[in-house]
Order: structure tokens, then sequence, then C-alpha cells
């Protein structure tokens, strides 16, 4: 009975046993917290890679030009001009797929007598620009697009669409002849904006001989 009751008074072991309780605790809230963190900062990881690959997306071009450019003149001479300019587009390397809908990409020109912010309105109304009282307007076909391979609009990699340009159809108030030609030694550019990716400029220079067809490269 004597050591019965010394046993009965001896707590080393009670104490033993809830500090281990304890210690069990601290780990599983410990592991919580930890997993918690973990979970926080992959997600934070996920975020960062998708506002990079976003940036890069933005920064990148999406189209590219395939080739030359090509300009056409109806009335070939020395006092010529090019009415027509015509060149291709196909994706940039990494593109997987660019939009290219009337309403969704825009393509600009511009000259030494005015710019046109979009000549891309096949099949819609005419586009009217005023800037300093003068107004530019880009008739209904002034741009048509023609694909070379798949589908309209979507333009995937491998596929190339032709980009046809109508100079004839860029007029200005107050100028009887069209003031989107372009006369010799010119400097005109075409600026495409695809609705992912960066700016597209086309930037050429007109040769000191307006012929029939001109490389402008």
């Amino acid at each position: 009975m004597k050591s019965l009751k010394k046993f009965a008074r001896n707590k080393k072991a009670i104490s033993g046993l809830s500090t281990a309780i304890v210690l069990i605790a601290f780990i599983i809230v410990a592991s919580a917290f930890a997993y918690a963190v973990l979970n926080v900062g992959f997600l934070v990881i996920q975020k960062s890679q998708q506002v990079v690959l976003g940036g890069l997306a933005a920064a990148s071009s999406a189209v590219v030009v395939d080739g030359p450019v090509y300009g056409y003149s109806t009335f070939p001479g020395p006092n010529g001009n090019i009415t027509t300019l015509i060149f291709w587009l196909k994706t940039a390397s990494g593109a997987s797929s660019v939009d290219l809908n009337v309403n969704r990409t825009t393509i600009g020109f511009q000259n030494p007598r005015g710019v046109w912010p979009n000549v891309y309105n096949t099949g819609g109304d005419a586009m009217d620009f005023t800037a300093s009282s003068v107004t530019y307007t880009a008739q209904p076909g002034a741009t048509v697009m023609t694909w070379e391979g798949g589908g309209p609009y979507q333009l995937l990699p491998g596929e190339k669409v032709r980009v046809t340009i109508d100079l004839t159809q860029l007029t200005m108030s107050g100028q009887a002849s069209p003031a989107g030609e372009i006369m010799k030694n010119e400097e005109f550019k075409v600026i495409i904006k695809p609705p992912v990716g960066s700016v597209l400029d086309i930037d050429r220079i007109a040769p000191a001989a307006i012929t029939q067809i001109d490389d402008l490269g």
C-alpha cells in the first residue's frame, strides 16, 4: 500500500505526457503554418510568372513582314505615284495566333501630306479623322486582307496573309488628287496594331523613279 501511495504522488510521468502533448500541438500548428506559407509563396510565384509572360507578350511582336513591300503604280513615269501597296504578314516566332479581325486590328498609314489612323475598314463605313480642321477619309475597302492558307481573321503559325492597301481611297479635304498616293522620294509608314503584341511599323522610302512595280524592301 505504501508503494502504491508513493507512485500516485509521483507526477513526473504526467508532466512528461503533458509536455509531449504540447510539443505535438506546436508541431501540428507549425506544420499548418508552413503549409499555408508555402501555398502563398507558390501563388505569388505563379502570379509573377503570369505578369512576366503577359509583359513579354505585350512587348514582343505578334506579326512580322514576310518578304518585301511592293509598290504598284497605275501611271508609272517621272510624274507617277505609287497607288497600291502589297505585302505579306506572318506570325512572329513564338506567337500562337493573331486575330486580324477588322474589329480587333487597326492599320494606319501616313505620308508627308497626312495621317490616316485606320485604313483597315473592309466591309465597314468610311472612317473620318479630324485634326487641325482637316478631315482624312478612308473609303470602305481601302485595305483588303487575303489569306493564303487557313481561314480568315485568325492568322496561325505557318499561314500567310496578303495585305493590299489601295492608296487612291485615302483622300483629304481640300485636295483634288488622292492624298494617300506616294510620290517619288517620299517616306511613308504603315502602322499595324494587333490586339496582342507590340505595334508593327513598316517604314519605307519611295524610289526616285516610280515604275509599274517597285520593290520597296
